[in-house]
């Protein structure tokens, strides 16, 4: 049986330039349960498909603050 994929839209303040994005990239690829992402300079945000078993959108959220980037549900 295959886990079920959910999506969140988290808020991320802080991101300027292409460094800063691959920064919460690499936050996300780090976490177990993130299946696909995409991060947004223009959008300030980060679209996250994750398995909900794995991991939450709060500790998504804290692996992007982590990071050191103020990000919000």
């Amino acid at each position: 049986m295959f886990d079920k994929t959910e999506n969140v839209v988290i808020s991320v303040q802080g991101m300027h330039c292409n460094h800063c994005k691959a920064k919460v990239e690499n936050a996300l690829k780090a976490l177990k349960g993130v299946k696909k992402f995409a991060v947004s300079l223009e959008e300030a945000n980060a679209s996250v498909d994750y398995v909900a078993k794995k991991t939450t959108p709060q500790e998504i959220a804290a692996a992007i603050t982590a990071a050191g980037f103020n990000a919000t549900l």
